[in-house]
């Protein structure tokens, strides 16, 4: 089976847009392309009109085009384009659009648009509009950056100058040099000359066409937001020059040389139908192309495909969901994952200063920089910890992938060991060994908890990762460390060898849905109380208990999971969060219920697919998407969960045997990296998987 081309002829009201990103602009065209478009840049930021935190600014449309016939206006008479076929080639992330423009009494211009956005330079995108009509005529195109309904404003007004710098119209085309009220952008456009094109001013050309002959041109625009350079209209300037320089064509071969790249690593399945091999391909598409060598603002659940939803923020899902299938695949983009954990280091630290804890605090949702943005009226930004210890593994994890010695030195140990002082002064020593209290764990409707279960577990996970960190270079083990390691307390019912999810106990702060509010009770583990899945979530991460615990655990809850009604909580019903249905898949194979396996495979994303372009829902009950959280879980479970590899210091990644969906013969992919070297797996169900290193 190929890679997906997805298409569409249908542009009715229930027409889902896709996404084409690259890491550091993401724009969703409608079925006109020429037309403004949401658009999101990574590190573009505005103060939420209402509730006052950091989010994502919707920006401006940097591929605008009026084309103008007769003066017949394609943008004022929008009904006289009809829009025929719209196709997504998710081997190259180019879009390509066809549709007519009536003008005159009965005339028409043939159009079509294909855009992409660059991998090779990725503050620039690209689009090229073929042209042709039925009769002999000139054609005005005029060139937009799209800013209506935007609240943004000029800080720089650029009049018509000879004198040169930014103002001169033999140096660039249009140019915006835009601010809101956090932060400022700046949007260069060109269009390369040549192509029987003529500029007559900033912003305005010609065309001449004849009647039944075609004819093209290109528009390369570039976008910097000042968390890349501190005078964005300038450097967009710059960066477009670079890109006429480059030249279109090249542009585009080296976008699609990149996307060959990275399909080298596609998942392949033998055994699974074809829609199944078409989830994968798309999850792997919408992740990849949301993350980039060069993202400075991490990875957040809707990478750039929305500036509303979780409002750009970073939460566990940078470091837990979609990292492992990064890291592996693009190890420079991992990097730059860990990076930007890396500069939220001292927002970390004066967070657990004012918690009155040591080290490092991270937030449950992060801003650009680092500190905690949560919405004030939600629980989350005060009691949801978990995310803290989830950094720090996910730090290890980059290193024991990657084995990079000097990322070791210079930010994977300083995120550990300030995570891990404060893991040491936020929990303390009882008579049953090193507690936790005050805890909201993955299931939100319950906090105060004590001894949380998912977080109880991460933490010990922290802190062998600072051993295992001191051990290789060289430094003495902080004292408690290895105390604090072997006594971490875990709620067992020991009668069945089952991990409970939190203290029995606890009494917390639950909420009620009767009267939608959080209130104090004392729960009993039953029920809706009873947080389902906290091993669960670490099954691709290594679980610090032994499997029989975990097969224990497993069909335990599995009792309880499936006797109870549909609800977020409740993984593969139809009110659960897509991304907690593939960990389910894994697990199943695992316990050898492969039916089950195939079963929860397809409920991983069918429910939650949007047509045409698969842009996934996070629940089922949206109408918006590409949830790359869900995409992230997808792959990390089907590349390790079932695969039975486990990312590890030593080059033994293959820990278990491979526990594959009913009807799935093997798993492929060409290529992966592995402690800096390029290599393949081969999985059979029932063998351990098999890595060789390639000949590259």
């Amino acid at each position: 089976m190929s890679i997906p081309i997805l298409s569409t002829e249908s542009f009715d009201k229930d027409y889902i847009s896709t996404c084409i990103s690259n890491g550091l602009i993401g724009f969703s065209p409608g079925p006109n392309p020429l037309l403004p478009c949401k658009t999101v840049i990574a590190g573009f930021i505005h103060e939420h009109p209402t509730m006052q935190f950091e989010q994502f600014s919707p920006a401006p449309y940097p591929l605008g085009l009026d084309l103008i016939i007769d003066e017949h206006s394609m943008r004022d008479n929008p009904d006289s384009v009809i829009v025929l076929k719209q196709s997504l080639d998710m081997s190259n992330g180019e879009l390509t659009t066809s549709m007519k423009m009536r003008y005159g009494s009965d005339s028409y211009l043939d159009v079509t648009v294909l855009q992409f956005a660059s991998r090779s330079v990725p503050c620039l995108i690209a689009q090229e509009i073929r042209l042709k009509t039925d009769r002999e005529c000139t054609l005005k195109i005029n060139t937009k950056i799209d800013e209506e309904n935007i609240r943004v404003n000029e800080f720089k007004t650029r009049t018509r100058d000879t004198t040169g710098g930014w103002y001169s119209v033999d140096l660039i085309d249009n140019v915006k040099a835009l601010q809101s009220d956090r932060c400022r952008l700046g949007i260069a456009q060109i269009i390369p000359r040549g192509n029987d094109i003529t500029q007559k001013e900033i912003s305005r050309y010609e065309m001449k066409l004849k009647p039944g002959i075609e004819k093209s041109f290109q528009m390369i625009s570039s976008v910097v937001a000042d968390i890349y350079h501190f005078e964005p209209h300038l450097e967009a300037i710059r960066l477009a020059r670079w890109g006429d320089m480059v030249g279109y064509d090249r542009l585009k071969l080296h976008n699609r040389s990149a996307w060959d790249e990275l399909w080298k690593s596609r998942i392949k399945v033998t055994g699974c139908d074809e829609e199944d091999q078409q989830a994968l391909d798309v999850a792997f598409y919408y992740l990849h192309s949301n993350i980039h060598p060069s993202t400075k603002t991490g990875f957040p659940p809707f990478g750039l495909t929305q500036n509303g939803a979780y409002y750009g923020h970073n939460f566990w899902d940078t470091d837990l969901w979609t990292f492992i299938p990064t890291v592996l695949v693009q190890p420079e983009a991992g990097k730059a994952t860990i990076e930007y954990r890396h500069k939220g280091l001292d927002a970390a630290k004066n967070r657990a200063k004012l918690f009155g804890y040591r080290g490092a605090q991270y937030p449950w949702e992060a801003s650009i920089d680092g500190s905690e943005v949560t919405p004030s009226c939600c629980p989350t930004g005060w009691a949801q910890q978990h995310t803290t210890v989830g950094v720090a593994w996910c730090a290890w994890e980059y290193y024991m992938a990657t084995g990079d010695d000097f990322g070791l030195k210079d930010f994977v140990w300083p995120i550990i060991k300030n995570i891990n002082e404060w893991v040491e002064s936020r929990g303390r020593f009882t008579r049953r060994g090193f507690e936790f209290d005050m805890m909201m764990g993955p299931d939100e409707h319950i906090n105060d908890l004590s001894n949380q279960t998912y977080f109880n577990l991460l933490a010990k996970k922290s802190i062998q990762a600072g051993i295992e960190c001191c051990k290789i270079m060289g430094y003495s083990v902080p004292r408690n460390w290895n105390n604090i390691y072997r006594n971490i307390f875990i709620p067992m019912d020991n009668n069945h060898g089952v991990v409970l999810p939190y203290d029995p106990d606890s009494i917390v702060t639950a909420y009620d849905e009767n009267s939608n509010r959080f209130i104090k009770k004392k729960l009993t583990l039953e029920g809706q109380t009873y947080s389902l899945g906290n091993l669960h979530f670490l099954f691709v991460h290594g679980m610090p208990v032994d499997d029989k615990i975990f097969k224990n655990t497993y069909m335990a809850e599995e009792k309880i999971r499936l006797e109870r009604d549909p609800e977020p909580g409740v993984p593969g019903s139809e009110r659960a969060p897509s991304f907690t249905s593939p960990v389910y898949m894994a697990c199943a194979a695992f316990n050898d219920e492969r039916e089950k396996s195939a079963e929860l495979f397809k409920n991983s994303w069918k429910p939650y697919w949007l047509d045409p372009y698969g842009m996934t829902l996070e629940y089922q009950s949206q109408d918006y998407g590409s949830y790359i959280t869900s995409f992230g879980s997808l792959l990390q479970q089907t590349m390790l969960g079932l695969t039975g590899l486990r990312i590890k210091t030593d080059d033994n990644w293959s820990e278990y045997e491979s526990k594959l969906p009913d009807g799935w013969e093997s798993i492929d992919i060409n290529q992966l990296y592995i402690k800096g070297k390029s290599v393949s797996i081969h999985a059979s169900h029932g063998k351990k998987a098999v890595i060789d290193e390639n000949n590259n």
